[in-house]
């Protein structure tokens, strides 16, 4: 039996949808930026910005995004070329396959894939029994019709941090050719599933089994053609990169961040520094990796744990990045990352005011943490820092923003900064989400369903909410 795990294409502008099977027809200035195009023209890129500039008329609103492996599914004006590994699809196949089950993971947006019929093609010549496909809030229109597409030849299951027991009703009602749904994190239910199959049991819905000791599951699936082209570039190291996990979940209770509540329900599990270095190791003698991204939901937690991961990361010998808090760590520990290879480190931080951060439950608050950001940057110069920035959140008004901005400027941090860079998202109430629930209390569901505008990318559905 065979199961092949899917991320879709992720290409749209206003003019696409599901009646015209999502057709992108492309501009002139589009053509500037169709991958081999924006990545072989010299100064491509920028020509592209220009020109849109200039000439805003021939731009017809296409936007390239990301989709599985992302917490913030966002999109785009040209491709990113920054495509995260698909954590959970990855996991899901080495899991099934120790199990001796055929897998195999598709992945358009690491491939830059942009022909929703060519991709729907290569899913078919795989001949598989079940597609899983990952799906995400703002791509939902896409995800349902490219299953329902799948199902024309093959069993289709959906996963991913947007389906709970509301959206699946809504799905199901729009598209029965959908026969499973896979809620929260779906290592170990995939299996349930597929068994499920076998004994002629045709479509079901499964609640999710959280791993809860990431050291006892093979790890994640690379054997594809896919797994050297996931990349972070907010802190770029050597290709390819390994993007790896030295735990997942997050005991902190943010309000907008989805994964926690929506995939882990609040479940943590951190792996042991043996089994992170065995998985580096083992992963760079196979597929020649040359840095390393632990894309964690927190990585540094755990004082003992990290600093002796450290040591080991220090006899690798490769320079690595990670996703953390500020509030997380000691200096001397920081100090020991720098000295073991980390150069670069990205931290949520959203803002830097005090009662937004409590309006979010962010928990950071109960710490300066601009001390802590104030010694990284000033003790290492060469280390990159990468900040997480949000706009639009519940009580945050303009000039608490601009307040945020001038501290990022002074601090020396800019948008395209080499060692000092932000990223500033737009505030997202993910379905299934504290922060949604709180929304829904005051808004109907009419309103909060406009799923298209959940993109962290653009003006999102906030800005009709506050």
């Amino acid at each position: 039996m065979k199961v092949i795990f899917v991320n879709a294409p992720h290409i749209k502008n206003p003019n696409a949808n599901a009646v015209n099977n999502f057709t992108v027809t492309t501009s002139l200035l589009d053509k500037l930026r169709t991958p081999h195009t924006y990545k072989n023209m010299l100064g491509g890129g920028r020509m592209y910005n220009y020109l849109t500039r200039l000439f805003p008329r021939f731009y017809n609103g296409t936007r390239y995004g990301v989709r599985a492996g992302s917490r913030w599914p966002w999109s785009m004006e040209r491709p990113h070329g920054g495509p995260p590994y698909p954590f959970f699809l990855g996991y899901a196949a080495s899991y099934l396959q120790s199990f001796g089950y055929e897998v195999n993971l598709l992945d358009a947006i690491a491939e830059e894939t942009y022909d929703y019929q060519a991709f729907l093609q290569e899913v078919k010549q795989e001949n598989a029994d079940i597609v899983v496909i990952e799906c995400s809030t703002p791509t939902i229109d896409i995800d349902t019709w490219f299953a329902a597409q799948v199902s024309r030849f093959s069993a289709v299951a959906l996963s991913g941090p947007h389906l709970n027991d509301q959206t699946i009703k809504e799905i199901q009602d729009t598209y029965p050719q959908i026969s499973y749904y896979l809620k929260g994190e779906y290592i170990l239910s995939t299996l349930k599933m597929v068994r499920d199959f076998e004994s002629n049991i045709k479509s079901g819905i499964y609640e999710s089994e959280v791993v809860k000791d990431l050291d006892s599951i093979p790890f994640p699936f690379r054997d594809y053609k896919s797994a050297t082209k996931y990349y972070d570039p907010t802190m770029p190291t050597p290709r390819p990169q390994l993007q790896i996990y030295a735990s997942k979940g997050c005991p902190f209770k943010c309000t907008f961040c989805s994964w926690p509540q929506n995939m882990y329900f609040g479940n943590v599990a951190q792996r042991s520094p043996e089994k992170i270095a065995e998985e580096i190791k083992q992963s760079v003698q196979t597929y020649g990796y040359k840095s390393i991204f632990f894309d964690d939901d927190t990585f540094n937690i755990g004082e003992e744990r990290i600093s002796k991961l450290c040591d080991y990361l220090a006899e690798i010998g490769l320079p690595w990045t990670m996703m953390g808090r500020l509030d997380c760590s000691s200096r001397e520990l920081y100090d020991k990352m720098v000295a073991s290879g980390c150069v670069g480190m990205r931290f949520g931080i959203e803002t830097f005011n005090q009662d937004v951060l409590k309006n979010i439950q962010k928990g950071i608050e109960r710490k300066d943490f601009r001390y802590t950001l104030e010694y990284l940057s000033t003790k290492y110069p060469q280390l990159m820092i990468h900040l997480t920035m949000m706009r639009d959140m519940p009580g945050q008004t303009e000039e608490m923003h601009n307040i945020d901005m001038q501290i990022l400027s002074h601090m020396g941090y800019t948008p395209n900064g080499k060692m000092r860079n932000y990223q500033l998202s737009k505030c997202v109430p993910f379905p299934g989400t504290q922060m949604y629930k709180d929304f829904m209390q005051k808004n109907n569901t009419d309103t909060m369903n406009q799923y298209a505008k959940y993109d962290g990318g653009t003006d999102t559905i906030v800005k009709e909410l506050q």
